[in-house]
């Protein structure tokens, strides 16, 4: 490939070659030759990336798109944003591998430090190196405190793809045989949502008769031999599709939990660190709805691989009452609290915490809310820097969604489909798009959803 001049990050898009042109088709062969199944859409083929700056990738063969997925939610900053690969460089000159739970280095304590800052009460942090580790953490520590294994859950709730974590995933993708064999972890409820009202349907106003209706569940297990110790919720579904519940929601379901004895787990993996428009998304319910735990990742780190679980004191103390006479910790791993993921995240939250980011996110939702067409199902669903739009459903839901995703990256743009059934455009700009990149991308997308 010719010799390019370095990403600004701030470009529209530029199409050479249709994609997924020749040099990714190739480059994806040679990889499905030697790895297992994680290349999605390997019907038509992937494009490659090559490179990122910002929101902009490009790919092997020099097409340029604007990413309205940010990594899945993880490059918050855009990609290859400054400050973050300026302390990871700066990190690997010094110390690049650290003794886990041994021997402490100097960029985790500062990084736990800044965390147990940002979470209120929830002044205790245990770092993780994912956002599923973290729930693992979360799952683990809410049996410590309360002696109960199980757990309720929603229905539609993504939470991970390792053990604990997908025995309280609700997500449809995720095949039976890879989850424990036994009796099930997590009572799963459903959650709110007006939209496909379990209750009510059509449903004009969300009464959270829904959350009524499925707790009656609840009691009957908190009667029974196994009673669940604790409760665990995404505050907006995301893999779900972008599911808003109402705002008295959050505190409800805080008041059931406290009556029952159990605590609550917030997984705010997707929609923390500032991506709703407020740093944690369940603080639009108000104090009241503060949780005992809760768990973050993705955009957290601005793009380096981080994981943490928030909690307070005294359960979080529940660790040290199981540490063995040894005295060796009851929680490590190698790779724990990583020096560069460390460096990284620390400098992502010092953007992410400030004044002009908070206002890039609300801005993004101004331009997402004024630009983003519905559709016959209904009215886009928009928080801060995330966006879901249900499309027309046929027989299969991916065969809409699987060439509407095509024709969008004909033209420039990486979206990713979500919803239970991949009938739903998810998008999830990073912070520090340009506005100018955001309403071209948003024409793109109105003109392919309306044709």
């Amino acid at each position: 490939m010719t010799r390019r001049a370095p990403l600004r990050g701030d470009e529209l898009p530029e199409i050479v070659v249709p994609p997924p042109g020749p040099r990714s088709l190739a480059a994806a062969k040679r990889l499905r030759r030697v790895e297992g199944a994680a290349i999605w859409g390997a019907d038509s083929g992937p494009i490659v990336w090559a490179r990122a700056q910002g929101s902009v990738v490009e790919d092997l063969d020099g097409n340029r798109y604007i990413d309205l997925t940010s990594g899945f939610g993880a490059a918050t900053l855009g990609h290859a944003a400054p400050d973050v690969a300026r302390a990871v460089a700066s990190q690997a000159r010094k110390l690049t591998q650290g003794l886990g739970d041994i021997h402490p280095h100097a960029a985790r304590e500062k990084l736990v430090r800044r965390l147990s800052g940002l979470g209120g009460a929830l002044s205790r942090v245990l770092l993780a190196s994912t956002g599923s580790e973290a729930v693992e953490l979360a799952l683990k520590t809410a049996a410590l405190a309360t002696g109960r294994r199980r757990v309720v859950a929603f229905e539609g709730g993504y939470h991970g793809q390792s053990g604990a974590a997908l025995e309280v995933t609700h997500f449809p993708a995720s095949p039976d045989l890879m989850k424990p064999a036994g009796p099930p972890r997590a009572i799963h409820i459903p959650f709110p949502d007006p939209a496909r009202c379990a209750v009510h349907s059509p449903c004009a106003r969300c009464d959270l008769a829904c959350l009524d209706r499925g707790w009656e569940r609840v009691e009957r297990e908190c009667r029974g031999p196994d009673p669940p110790g604790a409760v665990i919720v995404e505050p907006i579904q995301g893999r779900a599709g972008v599911i808003i519940p109402p705002v008295e929601f959050l505190f409800r379901l805080r008041e059931k939990a406290r009556a029952a004895g159990m605590l609550v787990i917030y997984d705010e993996i997707l929609t923390g660190a500032g991506r709703t428009g407020t740093f944690w998304a369940w603080e639009r319910s108000g104090p009241a709805a503060e949780p005992d735990l809760m768990v973050a990742g993705k955009g957290l780190g601005g793009g380096v691989a981080i994981g943490a679980l928030f909690g307070k004191s005294a359960i979080m103390d529940a660790w040290k009452r199981h540490v063995p006479a040894s005295g060796e910790s009851p929680y490590a791993s190698t790779f724990y609290a990583h020096p560069l993921a460390c460096a990284g995240t620390l400098a992502a939250v010092e953007r992410l915490t400030s004044a002009e980011i908070g206002e890039s996110v609300r801005n993004i939702g101004r331009v997402l809310e004024s630009e983003l067409p519905g559709s016959a199902i209904g009215p886009p669903r928009v928080l801060g820097a995330m966006a879901g739009v249900d499309l027309t459903i046929p027989a299969a839901a991916n065969q809409l969604v699987g060439p509407l995703f095509l024709r969008l990256m004909s033209r420039g743009i990486l979206a990713l489909p979500g919803g239970l059934t991949g009938s739903t455009l998810s998008l999830l700009p990073a912070f520090t798009i340009q506005e100018s990149q955001l309403r071209h991308a948003l024409g793109e997308v109105s003109t392919q959803i309306r044709s």
